[in-house]
């Protein structure tokens, strides 16, 4: 039993006694109300830790702004007390309030101020741009932090974040996890967000609701009043815009907790206005589309004047009602019109086949390359490659047929922009479900990968919308895979040794990766994926030997980079089912282990 005086401290252990008792509800194991029991809620134990380290060798300072408008002085308030409660003790708060409040909601504020590092500033008519500025100009401290009204600082999140610091000395820019407050003070709705994604940050703002800046760096910026609703976003896309990925630091716990969502509308359409205005500024052609009844948006990127060439490289034997149907799908529904199909005839049998593939070269489109061999999708994958001249070469499974009539259009508009080195398409089921949406390493049942959102239905978002969205990944498969030629040979192609059948896309991905290329899911090109839904496992009796024999090698390999899934929080599953609380979390807070050390995956 804890003794109570290993307190020390009289006003800790009041503020202990005063916190409620949560007991994890029968019938709820495995729910987020379970996992905020088991692993993310604070002892006492935990508190005076964090309180005796915090004293000794954690000493970066924080300057927080908190922003209220009028009418939000209620959770301002709470936003107050959540910072007055923190273990770390070397912040500063500065509140900035809106002039409309009124004579009430100011003394509120007033009252709950009461703190040497807390500052109440009640802006003029010029807004909060121009008062952030100014005082941005006055930080003496390490780091920035831009806080709203509607988010409240867990306990230890300046703890957090100080240990990330000095596990991390080149981090300029940091954010975390969080979750949402229901009305009955609940904690609900995690957002375990993935690291640094560039592209799902122009999609969607999934990090300032409480990031910090390094306050040197930030200094040379400026709020933008035009920015509205958007001004923490809109600065924080000018500002990660120059760093390095080694210089933005995730941190894999819940930081804040959200207590509202208000304003959605004016927000969206300052958030987009806020990447038109960078990618201008950056002189990067694209059209900035939100998503219609979502705090979302698509981008979708203009390709050059000269539309670059693209081979299709299609593998086949026999299965002609599959062949054609691709086929036909791709000459008559596709609107890019500077690309080839090269068949690559594992060996047809049939006279249907032979006849089909006699009659569809009379198209000058079409290319047909006989390989009469036993089945190895990798050798042929790099044969058909080796076949074209294009610029790309996009790797496509002849269970395919085309949707989108643009879908050539949205990848090969990624796959020219700046270390993009693959760019996976969304597919889905006949029946209009999720076949596949990017790749998530170490799940599954052999622990190597699985597609993400597999399942669900097409007009799902997903998991924070990631089903929808353009966004970075490990990986995407090839039964749609784009690659720039000279990418694919730069790396070696498809393994034809040691994965001829299971899991080449995934070690081509890595490889790929491993040269500081990006790989994008772009959910604009949709395609069906038919046969997949159907054929059943892999993993059959004649194919076991081989099968384990390719786990066996993707393990020895890739170990280190299948375990940790930068695109894929530690907190969340890699069992049967993706995106929910993983029990446990494949990451500890860093005053539970002995050598105190912040994740940073």
């Amino acid at each position: 039993m804890l003794r109570l005086e290993a307190a020390r401290d009289d006003g800790l252990w009041q503020e202990i006694l005063r916190q409620p008792i949560i007991v994890p509800a029968e019938g709820r194991r495995g729910s987020y109300f379970d996992w905020v029991n088991r692993y993310d809620t604070m002892t006492f134990r935990d508190r005076c830790r964090i309180r005796k380290l915090s004293a000794t060798s954690l000493r970066p300072s924080f300057w927080i702004y908190l922003t209220i408008r009028a009418g939000k002085a209620g959770q301002g308030v709470e936003a107050v007390e959540a910072v007055r409660k923190q273990l770390y003790p070397n912040w500063i708060l500065n509140i900035c309030a809106e002039k409309t409040l009124s004579p009430d909601e100011k003394s509120r504020l007033a009252s709950a101020a009461q703190d040497s590092r807390i500052k109440l500033s009640v802006l003029s008519a010029d807004g909060f741009s121009i008062a952030l500025n100014r005082n941005l100009q006055l930080v003496s401290g390490d780091f920035v932090c831009l806080l709203t009204s509607d988010a409240l600082l867990s306990p230890d999140a300046l703890f957090l974040l100080a240990e990330a610091v000095s596990q991390h000395p080149e981090a300029k820019l940091l954010y975390g996890d969080e979750d949402e407050l229901d009305l009955q003070g609940c904690r609900t709705r995690p957002s375990f967000k993935p690291d640094w994604n560039w592209e799902l940050l122009l999609s969607q703002d999934y990090v300032s609701s409480f990031v910090v800046f390094e306050a040197k760096v930030a200094k040379s910026f400026l709020f933008r009043p035009e920015a509205g609703h958007a001004l923490a976003y809109d600065f924080l896309l000018r500002y990660a815009a120059q760093l390095k990925r080694g210089q933005i630091c995730h941190l894999p716990f819940i930081l804040i907790h959200r207590t509202s969502h208000e304003m959605a509308g004016c927000l969206s359409r300052d958030e987009v206005a806020a990447v038109e205005y960078l990618l201008a500024r950056h002189h990067i052609m694209a059209k900035v589309i939100p998503i219609e009844g979502r705090h979302c948006r698509q981008v979708g990127y203009y390709l050059p004047p000269d539309e670059p060439s693209v081979s299709i490289i299609i593998p086949t034997r026999d299965r002609v009602e599959l062949l054609q149907a691709c086929v036909e799908s791709i000459v008559r529904r596709t609107t890019y019109r500077n690309y080839e199909l090269i068949l690559v005839d594992n060996g047809s049998r049939t006279l249907e086949a032979q006849g089909y593939l006699a009659e569809i070269t009379r198209d000058n489109r079409v290319r047909v390359l006989r390989q009469d061999e036993p089945f190895n999708f990798s050798r042929l994958s790099n044969c058909g490659v080796a076949e074209s001249e294009a610029e790309f070469v996009l790797l496509m499974n002849n269970d395919i047929t085309v949707i989108t009539a643009n879908w050539l259009e949205e990848m090969v508009g990624y796959g020219v922009q700046r270390m993009v080195g693959a760019v996976g398409a969304r597919l889905l089921y006949p029946d209009n479900r999720v076949q596949q949406a990017g790749v998530v390493l170490g799940a599954g049942a052999h622990e190597v990968a699985e597609v993400a959102h597999r399942g669900i239905p097409r007009t799902a978002a997903g998991y924070l919308s990631r089903a929808i969205l353009p966004q970075e990944v490990s990986a995407v498969g090839a039964a749609c895979m784009l690659v720039r030629r000279k990418s694919y040979l730069e790396v070696g192609g498809f393994d034809e040794s040691n994965l001829k059948i299971a899991f080449n896309d995934i070690d081509f991905c890595l490889k790929l990766r491993q040269r500081g290329y990006r790989i994008i899911f772009c959910p604009g090109a949709e395609l069906y994926h038919h046969e997949h839904a159907t054929r059943g496992s892999d993993v059959t009796e004649s194919n076991q030997a081989r099968f384990n024999r390719e786990i066996g090698f993707m393990k020895q390999k890739w170990g280190k980079e299948l375990e940790a899934d930068p695109y894929y929080n530690p907190n969340l599953s890699l069992g049967r089912e993706l995106f929910v609380p993983a029990f446990p979390p494949r990451v500890v807070k860093p005053w539970r282990v002995r050598t105190r050390k912040v994740v940073n995956r």
